[in-house]
């Protein structure tokens, strides 16, 4: 059986359980996909209920369609910690703070999709990001 002619790969991004052809029926439509998706990727994602959920969407010319869930974005993972709504935009300001247990708990979540061999490489990268968002870390 001849694999399956791709017709688009894309990124969708939206709330865990939350996705509706309203919001998606721009990038979807022309594919004829939006209300199946929208079922599929809510059923999928309905314990990360409150998270934001990246995911790739594979779209084949026969309308079916493939699924890959990743894990929810850093940034928005520290936000949700340090309770805050944006990150610091002038660096000389603190946005607020996060818990270095909270960075690891970030860093082991994310592990699968960073591109790192370790868990302190992760945390690293984690740290980083919670620098540049202008959030402290403290013991």
């Amino acid at each position: 059986m001849p694999a399956k002619k791709i017709l688009r790969t894309m990124k969708i991004v939206s709330m865990g359980g939350e996705a509706s052809p309203a919001k998606l029926g721009q990038k979807l439509g022309p594919y004829g996909i939006g209300g199946k998706f929208c079922m599929q990727f809510n059923a999928m994602t309905s314990d990360r209920s409150g998270d934001l959920v990246p995911c790739i969407l594979t779209i084949y010319e026969d309308k079916s369609f493939d699924i890959v869930l990743k894990t929810t974005p850093v940034t928005f993972l520290v936000k949700k910690y340090a309770h805050i709504e944006k990150g610091a935009a002038d660096k000389s300001k603190s946005a607020g703070s996060i818990s270095r247990a909270d960075v690891q708990k970030i860093a082991e979540y994310k592990m699968p999709d960073l591109t790192v061999d370790s868990l302190e490489a992760a945390i690293r990268s984690v740290e980083g990001t919670v620098k540049s968002m202008g959030v402290k870390i403290v013991d």
